[in-house]
């Protein structure tokens, strides 16, 4: 790729500025104009049809900086969302060159008294919607431009209050842009050329874009105005091929295909479009391998190749355009597997049903394939459920109260059996001890609310223990202000008993961003140990003999107990000077703490990436100085080693972003590896989500992160950005994620979420182990809020987000192609919360707030399901359950609610019989990591490894369903 190169044109250089500018740019009698506007016969309700989200357009006709004619003015005030007014073009704009020229009045943009500054641009994409040119202006900094995904390159223009003259063309043929911007009331100009080359450009220009460009915590006002735009082309011929499609990836497996290209099967032919057009089918001959990755057929990985376009007497190719196909050589799906697994017990539960008594109980990966039939016996011995293949009955004769045997047989003969006592309820009540309320050092009440919790088996019996999460009253988002309460973490006995109390001291502040557990069985000793960020001050206490909370039974504590609340900031002066509560932590050690199973400290080291990188910069390096950006963390597991479990963090994602992997050996805990976006990953920033994602991508047997748009790779080093290149759409941030097998015919793991950024994808789904996009839609808007879940009886997944208002801009239900299967998803009463698995079908129910609803096919609307009342959900609007994954009982899953007055936890049990017989969802590793990473920052519902729907429910029948290798760590 050739490197951008910047040219100065001042009084002493006036022969070669001449000379560029006849180079650079064509005659006007050389061009035919493709799209024009001055504005002056706009009106101001739509002007030249350009449409806007949460920002005024107008037509101003008043004095700006010596313009008093009419022209476009965009306004935006106090935004978080939104942002962006579109121009669309009727017709996509093509030539042999295309010729752009436009005045613009960057305006100034609100100062937000931080290091970093809100922005606004004027961006053009082509007809793919990729960027081909930004015009940056941000506060505080010289005007900048950039071609594709690549960082800007700053000009001289440092007055955002004047009008500059914008002239670029680009040359199709040779894919070169060269450009020239001058500032109209100096006549001061500056030239540059650059390739295009690497950008993905397609050699067109479909979209003009306005932008405002918000930066974390706060929002934008910003007025800017735009005049004289004309676009024009060197015309080409009619029957010129101006555009080639995309092709598809090809995917192979390793052992496919040998040192042959030809033996790949690359694409014999591909779809173009004329000047005139009219589309053709053109042959592609001479395929040749580019780039870095030379082909090796044993070798996993991507590899790109490109393709020469025969020519014919029907069509042209002047512009000379080529074909790329991406070759991706993925490892077969592991026949084995070391990764260590719990055991679990049978998880038997007896159930109030609307008829009689729901029994329930767990089969295990490893029984799967095995001749295992159950025998249900009744109080008096008889048996009312006989050789059950499946893992649930309903006695429709049961009550309260009536006494069961569940026996197991192998082959015929016994191997166990478990005795329970029905219940009056359809959940599994556990008292829990709710912490005293308390006055902070400011003399500011408070008091405790159940929170998050996850699961592990803490004792080693094979029954799960649930740890959860005391939220305090005066809890923070990290981009706000509060001195707040200690985190608490309890964890119970499904018997409710409390193991131990963790207090995570006064030197972390409370908040969803902040206080992440990670819960696995770290050393293989068959029970789980606990990972948390930890300070000075922060003490396990145990219980009592009769498990109640002894504030004195201290089990153990972390660093310097002299140091708890030293480092808190109780106040900060506001713009008036007077003092406001902060609690932000200033200073300090940040620790990284491995709690054992009964509570007591294993090992205590010093966190991978502490808040300030130079002592005293209050967290600048991660993109502000307010905590706000810096105080982002998730946590999860994974095993790298393809063996061992490894506890996950990540410390932020809307600029710098670093994750780091930990495990224990030998009573130590040691670093996997780690990842930063400093070391050389600029282009990895500003990607990553509130959540994490963990799972083995491309079959290689190791565990990878996907931060969002940013994927990780087993060994810390970057798997790939979602950076616009190779076919994979512009990612940003975002507040939700999902993976899970979304086909039922195509093996292997997608990722679907939608983007807060409103310049990218509203919705983008892609595959896991490229980041090859699969479908996007665009809404310019913030989308909160997305949803994969498989609600129709059609084969594959189905994907809805908070996008726009029609089927065009993301607001419909689509499938994994990217078709419309739902017009609307709003009138459709879809949430986009948690999925799950609930009923006795193979779709999933939808989960939001208290209530349970399933899609109903034939209505083609949601219907509840469920209600659990007397509860409460968690994290404010997010509405989210305590805990959703498969606890107890069949493979359906558990909700856990908090009691309304929280004063205990019910772990709610579907109480409908089902047909399938499949085993724990815990055993599936995508499934139990994410049960591992549910309760980070902002919740995300669990997911699937593999694929399960009605479509395949003759091969659930016939128990054919992917099952993974079992290494029990306690001997099993």
């Amino acid at each position: 790729m050739k490197k951008n190169r910047m040219r100065k044109i001042g009084k002493t250089v006036a022969s070669a500025a001449v000379l560029l500018s006849a180079c650079s740019f064509l005659n006007a009698q050389e061009l035919e104009k493709a799209q024009s506007c001055d504005f002056e016969g706009e009106s101001s309700k739509s002007p030249w049809a350009f449409t806007t989200n949460a920002a005024t357009l107008g037509i101003n006709n008043k004095d700006v900086a010596g313009n008093a004619s009419k022209k476009l003015e965009f306004y935006m005030e106090n935004q978080s969302g939104g942002r962006v007014a579109t121009k669309k073009f009727d017709k996509v704009i093509m030539g042999k060159s295309i010729h752009v020229k436009f005045d613009w009045f960057p305006g100034k943009v609100n100062d937000t008294d931080k290091s970093q500054e809100n922005g606004g641009q004027v961006r053009l994409y082509d007809g793919i919607g990729k960027t081909a040119f930004t015009l940056n202006n941000t506060n505080k900094a010289p005007l900048a431009w950039s071609v594709g995904s690549n960082g800007g390159t700053n000009t001289k223009f440092t007055n955002p209050e004047t009008w500059y003259s914008v002239e670029l063309n680009f040359d199709i043929a040779t894919n070169e842009l060269k450009g020239k911007v001058t500032q109209k009331d100096t006549g001061d100009t500056e030239e540059f050329t650059t390739s295009m080359n690497g950008t993905g450009f397609n050699g067109t220009i479909a979209q003009l874009k306005i932008e405002g460009v918000r930066t974390s915590g706060n929002n934008i006002t910003w007025k800017t105005y735009l005049d004289n735009v004309d676009f024009s082309v060197e015309p080409i011929a009619a029957n010129s091929i101006t555009t080639v499609s995309q092709l598809p990836y090809k995917r192979i497996y390793v052992g496919d295909a040998n040192a042959d290209t030809a033996s790949i099967g690359l694409a014999s032919s591909v779809n173009a479009e004329l000047a005139n057009g009219t589309s053709v089918t053109a042959q592609i001959e001479n395929w040749k391998n580019i780039g870095d990755n030379k082909w090796d057929a044993k070798k996993d990985g991507v590899y790109a190749f490109e393709g020469q376009i025969k020519t014919t007497n029907k069509f042209t190719n002047d512009l000379n355009k080529t074909v790329v196909q991406y070759v991706y050589n993925r490892l077969p799906v592991p026949e084995t597997s070391n990764r260590q697994t719990e055991w679990l017990d049978r998880g038997l539960v007896a159930s109030h049903a609307e008829k009689g008594i729901f029994l329930s109980w767990r089969l295990l990966a490893s029984e799967y394939n095995e001749n295992i039939t159950f025998d249900v016996l009744n109080e008096k011995g008889k048996k009312v459920g006989k050789n059950l293949k499946v893992t649930n009955y309903l006695d429709v004769k049961g009550k309260a109260g009536s006494k069961y045997t569940l026996i197991t047989k192998v082959n015929g003969k016994e191997t166990e059996r478990h005795e329970i006592t029905a219940t009056d309820k359809d959940y599994l009540p556990i008292k829990v001890q709710k912490p005293e309320d308390g006055v902070n050092a400011i003399g500011e009440k408070y008091s405790y609310s159940l929170n998050d919790a996850t699961v592990g088996d803490l004792t080693g019996d094979g029954r799960y223990e649930i740890i959860v999460k005391w939220y305090p009253k005066n809890a923070i988002d990290s981009s706000q202000q509060a001195l707040t309460a200690p985190t608490l973490f309890d964890a119970y006995t499904l018997d409710g008993k409390l193991l131990w109390r963790i207090d995570m001291g006064l030197n972390l502040t409370s908040g969803a961003h902040y206080n992440q557990i990670s819960v696995a069985d770290f050393d293989g000793d068959g029970k789980s140990e606990v990972f948390l960020k930890t300070a000075d001050g922060t003490t396990v206490y145990g219980a009592d003999a009769n498990g109640k909370f002894d504030k004195n039974k201290v089990l153990g504590v972390v660093g310097n107990a002299a140091d708890a609340g030293k480092y808190v900031q109780l106040y900060v002066k506001d713009k008036n000077g007077n003092d406001v509560p902060n609690g932000h932590i200033i200073g300090g050690p940040e620790y990284i703490t491995c709690f054992d199973s009964d509570g007591t400290i294993i090992d205590t080291t010093n966190f991978e990436f502490p808040l300030e990188k130079v002592p005293g910069d209050h967290g600048k390096s991660w993109g502000d100085t307010w905590y706000n950006r810096s105080d982002r963390f998730n946590s999860g597991i994974g095993y790298f080693d393809g063996v061992h479990a490894s506890a996950v963090f990540n410390r932020g994602y809307y600029a710098r972003t670093a994750v780091v992997a930990y495990g224990v050996e030998g009573g130590k805990i040691v670093k996997r590896w780690a990842f930063d976006t400093d070391n050389g990953y600029k282009n990895a920033e500003h990607m990553g989500n509130h959540s994490l994602i963990v799972a083995d991508f491309d079959n290689d047997g190791f565990d990878e992160v996907s931060l969002g748009s940013v994927s990780i790779d087993h060994d810390g080093s970057l798997m790939y950005v979602m950076d616009g290149e190779q076919q994979r759409e512009l990612g940003s941030h975002g507040d939700a994620s999902h993976v899970g097998q979304f086909f039922p015919d195509v093996e292997g793991l997608y990722l679907f979420g939608p983007h807060e950024v409103p310049a990218v994808a509203s919705l983008e789904m892609h595959d896991a182990a490229t980041g090859e996009t699969q479908f996007a839609y665009f809404a310019s808007k913030d989308a909160g809020r997305g949803m994969a879940a498989n609600i129709t009886s059609n084969p594959g997944y189905e994907f809805w987000a908070a996008a726009g208002g029609n089927a065009a801009t993301g607001g419909a239900v689509y499938n994994g192609r990217g078709e419309v299967v739902v017009d609307s998803w709003r009138n459709a009463k879809l949430s986009c919360n948690f999925k799950l698995y609930w009923d006795g079908d193979l779709l999933h129910e939808l989960l939001n707030d208290t209530e349970i609803t399933k899609f109903n096919e034939l209505s083609g609307s949601s219907e509840s399901m469920k209600k659990f009342s007397g509860t409460h959900s968690c994290n404010g609007t997010k509405a989210t359950p305590t805990l959703q994954a498969d606890i107890l009982g069949d493979w359906r899953e558990e909700v856990v609610m908090a009691s309304a007055d929280d004063t205990e936890l019910r772990i709610y049990t579907t109480t409908l019989p089902t047909k399938y017989r499949l085993y724990t969802l815990m055993h599936d590793p995508v499934y139990r990591n994410s049960v591992g990473w549910q309760q980070s920052a902002y919740n995300q519902p669990t997911c699937l490894g593999f694929y399960l729907g009605e479509d395949i429910k003759v091969k659930v029948l016939k128990g054919q369903i992917p099952v993974p290798v079992m290494h029990y760590t306690n001997g099993k």
